[in-house]
């Protein structure tokens, strides 16, 4: 039986179920983000700036909706990766995908309340 997962059928609707967070991590962590970003940080301060403040209130509750799928931290990493083109590993920098994401959300909240 080859039975699609929940996870495969998020990152197959990814870009109209969560389009401001595939606009954030394909837009702003695409391959070449290291180039036009110091850092994560800087990158989601760069959204953060630029993105209209219905983006920026938008991504935070799509994170709030992918934190409360269920999906553990790998189904996360390949929703960043598969679903929305993102090309950064908070891994490397010793966080689980599902803390950087909510280090996300309060950095969104905090830029959508100004």
């Amino acid at each position: 039986m080859n039975e699609v997962s929940r996870v495969d059928e998020t990152i197959a609707s990814a870009d109209s179920e969560f389009p401001a967070l595939f606009q954030l991590f394909g837009g702003y962590f695409h391959q070449d983000w290291r180039e036009e970003h110091p850092s994560p940080a800087s990158a989601i301060a760069a959204f953060a700036g630029e993105a209209p403040r219905d983006a920026i209130i938008a991504a935070g509750a799509e994170i709030d909706s992918l934190l409360g799928t269920g999906f553990n931290d790998e189904e996360l990493a390949r929703l960043l990766t598969e679903g929305f083109g993102g090309n950064y590993i908070p891994e490397r920098d010793g966080l689980t995908v599902s803390k950087w994401l909510v280090e996300i959300r309060a950095s969104l909240r905090e830029a959508g309340s100004h």
